[in-house]
């Protein structure tokens, strides 16, 4: 899993892997000093849904999501903030599921963004999950997010919403500014 900031560049790193996988299985250079990319006959790139959803609509990316990763063949799953199907708890049980489901494939590797990762790991019960994460360190001067875009390997990294309201707070006024402030006091 791969948690962290937002902006922070864990959509890009995701799309940047899947055209490493790419450029490698067509004997291409790849955008790398040194890169193993395993065979895999699929490349399945799941991404968020956007709006809400219907039950039907639920049903139907359950019923896709469940024939890509209980496939025995041989693939990269690269999956972008999955819990957006549905609300937070059943999100996190849901994508909890799937992801065992990719992992008892002997021939198969998923890498999923979240921003439930705690979640996640509670819904499946396990503690040997692999959680790497691109942290936010604050604000500059311009009130920009300073986010270090390296991935540390076995890092639970926070997301960014108190940060944003931070920059909120500086860049309203009046009551605006005031309720930020009453919000970013929730945080602490």
């Amino acid at each position: 899993m791969l948690t962290g900031a937002n902006s922070g560049g864990k959509t890009t790193l995701l799309e940047l892997l899947a055209h490493t996988c790419i450029l490698a299985h067509m004997g291409l250079p790849v955008p790398a000093q040194h890169a193993v990319v395993g065979q895999v006959e699929a490349l399945h790139i799941l991404a968020k849904a956007g709006g809400t959803q219907s039950a039907g609509a639920l049903e139907q990316t359950l019923v896709e999501l469940a024939t890509v990763v209980s496939d025995p063949t041989p693939k990269l799953i690269l999956a972008d903030e999955l819990e957006a199907i549905t609300e937070p708890g059943a999100g996190a049980r849901i994508i909890a599921g799937m992801l065992l489901a990719a992992e008892s494939q002997e021939d198969t590797t998923m890498m999923l963004v979240t921003h439930l990762a705690p979640s996640i790991i509670e819904a499946t019960g396990r503690t040997d999950l692999r959680v790497d994460g691109i942290e936010a360190t604050g604000l500059d001067a311009d009130l920009e997010l300073m986010v270090d875009r390296t991935p540390k390997r076995n890092h639970l990294a926070r997301s960014t919403p108190e940060l944003i309201v931070k920059r909120l707070v500086e860049r309203s006024e009046g009551h605006a500014q005031n309720l930020f402030r009453d919000i970013l006091t929730m945080f602490q």
